[in-house]
């Protein structure tokens, strides 16, 4: 994966000062950077971010613009900028050296400047977890590396909790899970912080939930929606049974299944003409609203794969 870097030049126009004034607080210690073979300076988004965080370190607030006078200003202005690879190349810096209360931090800071909670794992979780998931994949991280960050990232997630508001529970009920067979339930964490600031009452069954069990609970609850978060098709004849039999049970009860996550997309489930699911969502923020569509009675495999593709080119 490619990391972001800045040189001096861009460095000097985020804090507003002259490029000398650079060159001198990487010189004093007090700005981390590396130089490149050619002995140019180059500068790691975390590590600028941490400086404008502490910019009060040995300087004088005379030397920095205004806007960088506190914590609030900084993530405010990137928010503002749309700068979201760089409070995601913060989230991962964090997480991979497993430093929960940094992520914490983190989401806190930037919820509490404005940014939705579907567009805080839209822009920040799901990249960090996909620049995560890529580097395993590549050898460069391992399992337990990759365990250790994926904790931080979870645990940060429950601990965000606490800090959002919640309006008081309506009567609509939702279950969450992720079927049998996946045991990842990251995403499925911050659903139900997700739906919970919408009123839900939420049900979350968590991460590798046998069919039997979903099924069951939304027979006796009758939710308004059954909500499944997959990463990854495990066996292919099991996945379409899985959800043909929670798709019924969902019709039954007069709720609707709404499903994401990368296993929708996955090529093992092309040209599958089975119904498994009401509605598919490639992101957080189509989860806000799938909730107020009005879901066509007999959704098919093939128009949500178009939708996904539509989906894909607009990025």
């Amino acid at each position: 994966m490619t990391e972001i870097l800045f040189n001096t030049m861009e460095v000097s126009k985020t804090l507003q000062v002259d490029k000398s004034t650079v060159k001198r607080w990487t010189d004093e210690g007090k700005l981390k950077c590396f130089r490149t073979p050619g002995g140019h300076r180059k500068f790691r988004a975390e590590d600028l971010y941490q400086f404008m965080s502490e910019y009060n370190y040995g300087i004088s607030p005379v030397n920095l613009h205004p806007q960088f006078a506190s914590d609030e200003a900084i993530i405010h202005g990137m928010i503002v900028k749309k700068e979201f690879h760089v409070l995601a190349n913060v989230c991962f810096s964090a997480s991979i050296n497993g430093r929960r209360s940094e992520i914490v931090k983190l989401f806190s800071e930037v919820y509490q400047n404005g940014l939705s909670l579907p567009m805080i794992f839209d822009e920040i979780l799901c990249p960090t977890l996909k620049r995560l998931l890529g580097l395993n994949l590549s050898g460069k991280l391992s399992a337990g590396e990759m365990q250790l960050a994926f904790n931080a990232l979870s645990n940060a997630i429950i601990l965000l909790s606490d800090i959002i508001m919640k309006p008081a529970p309506r009567d609509n009920k939702a279950i969450l899970a992720t079927v049998e067979g996946d045991k990842r339930d990251i995403e499925l964490k911050a659903l139900a912080i997700l739906l919970e600031s919408e009123g839900y009452e939420v049900l979350n069954l968590g991460a590798n939930v046998p069919t039997e069990t979903i099924t069951q609970l939304a027979t006796t609850k009758q939710p308004m929606f059954i909500f499944l978060y997959t990463s990854r098709v495990v066996q292919k004849e099991t996945f379409i049974d899985q959800h043909t039999s929670i798709l019924a049970t969902a019709h039954s009860c007069g709720s609707k299944l709404i499903v994401g996550g990368d296993a929708y997309a996955s090529p093992e489930l092309e040209n599958i003409s089975t119904v498994l699911y009401d509605r598919y969502c490639s992101s957080f923020k189509e989860f806000v609203g799938a909730q107020h569509e009005a879901i066509p009675a007999h959704p098919t495999m093939s128009s949500d794969k178009k939708n996904l593709k539509y989906q894909k080119d607009k990025e």
